[in-house]
């Protein structure tokens, strides 16, 4: 009984996180798989624990600037040695009480004047708007991620479908050869070559069938939804579409967009602020306290009192501290701009790479879809003159295997198109834009 009692304590939170995975719809559109993966990336919701992070930061430095107001009370029974005070009267004791002290007042302070604190606020200002923008580059990288993912499994499907109508005309190419083996037209060679082709087409489109269920459930998994290839992935959208390309605005316009390099721009903007801030270690500062309550010696027997004061500091030797404080944001300063520099050509590289990627990639497809339309006429004409005994079943077979050469580059052609065109998007960080409409 308590062996069944731990079991089930084990296995309850696996089942309870196993129903709150989300559960994916019969015919999966690339809009449906883009909210479900930003909703569950754990990517994601770390980028967002860091911004909770550097937003309670710039809190805490925030508040070093307003007013700070508390209440202070305390209620004491003591005695003191006039002596340990430098009071000495001769004829009097020593030893006076014991008596009881109390006091209890509100107290104010405000910073009137402190530069460094000021500069410290706005670097973390900073450093808020960075962690912000790395939020919505995670949601760029997420997207293409899931795109790349739900295009990985329309090509399977494309295979599948494609490879199901070859067989579906190599078996009907195989029934005319066997009916003419019967009227003895053609050889029983040629009735034995087609069913070669249908049985190896055949096994090719089990194979597209496993690879199709393998990408969905990789998909599945990708999404972190409940693992199940129980859907289809049909929309086509996320090919993608063409545009004319300018390179040198698209370079620009991926600066000025895109949330890494803007973070990283922010991340500088931070270290710079930081050190002006140490900088204003050096500067004098000033402060104001007040005070206004109650003292006496119980709660019952008191008078108000109240105090103002105000602090002039003025630093004059602190050890080297503000020296080494100086030289530490600096070294991030420094870091932070090879950082910005290295975003900056890396973003030019990927720009220039996404923009060739998806010209030499629509080539591609407009070979390869001419290529595909050539190779199903052949079929046909060979077709044609296998039906009329001009000439025996190699043609046909010779140019089906040519028509799914040609097929399978249209697939790869227009799979790489969609990547190319995704990469592009990222490049100039507008993925989720272009996708998820």
């Amino acid at each position: 009984m308590m062996q069944r009692l731990l079991l089930l304590l084990i296995l309850t939170p696996i089942f309870a996180d196993a129903q709150n995975k989300s559960t994916l719809p019969a015919n999966l559109t690339l809009r449906q798989a883009l909210d479900i993966a930003l909703t569950n990336s754990t990517a994601l919701r770390e980028a967002k624990a860091n911004l909770e992070q550097t937003s309670g930061q710039y809190e805490q430095a925030r508040s070093a600037l307003l007013p700070q107001l508390f209440i202070a009370a305390r209620q004491a029974y003591l005695t003191e040695n006039l002596e340990g005070i430098g009071i000495f009267l001769p004829g009097f004791p020593r030893l006076l009480g014991p008596f009881g002290s109390m006091d209890a007042r509100v107290v104010f302070s405000q910073d009137v004047l402190n530069i460094a604190n000021i500069r410290s606020w706005k670097s973390f200002n900073a450093r808020r708007d960075s962690s912000r923008l790395l939020v919505d580059n995670t949601r760029e990288v997420v997207t293409l991620n899931v795109v790349g993912a739900y295009l990985q499994a329309l090509q399977a499907k494309t295979y599948r479908d494609t490879l199901t109508d070859q067989t579906r005309l190599a078996n009907e190419l195989y029934q005319i050869t066997a009916d003419r083996m019967r009227q003895g037209v053609s050889s029983e060679l040629d009735a034995n070559r087609a069913k070669q082709q249908v049985n190896s087409l055949e096994q090719q489109r089990l194979e597209a069938e496993q690879g199709y269920v393998t990408s969905k459930l990789n998909l599945a998994n990708f999404l972190q939804a409940n693992i199940t290839d129980n859907f289809d992935v049909t929309d086509t959208a996320a090919y993608g579409s063409g545009e004319t390309i300018d390179r040198d605005a698209t370079i620009q316009a991926a600066f000025a967009t895109r949330p890494d390099y803007r973070a990283a721009q922010a991340t500088v903007r931070a270290a710079e602020l930081q050190v002006k801030s140490a900088e204003a270690a050096r500067l004098p500062t000033l402060r104001v306290t007040a005070g206004d309550g109650q003292s006496g010696s119980t709660p019952a027997h008191n008078v108000n009192t109240y105090d103002v004061r105000g602090f002039l500091t003025v630093p004059i030797f602190t050890g080297g501290r503000i020296k080494g404080e100086i030289h530490e944001a600096e070294g991030l300063l420094h870091d932070a701009t090879a950082a910005l520099e290295k975003n900056r050509a890396q973003i030019e590289t990927d720009v220039l790479t996404a923009i060739s990627g998806v010209e030499w990639a629509i080539k591609q497809l407009q070979t390869s879809t001419e290529n595909v339309g050539l190779s199903r006429q052949e079929v046909d004409l060979s077709r044609v003159r296998f039906v009329q005994g001009v000439a025996d079943n190699t043609e046909i077979v010779n140019a089906q295997d040519r028509l799914s050469r040609a097929d399978d580059a249209r697939i790869r052609a227009q799979y790489t198109l969609g990547l190319a065109r995704a990469n592009l998007a990222r490049a100039i960080g507008g993925a989720e834009r272009a996708y998820r409409k």
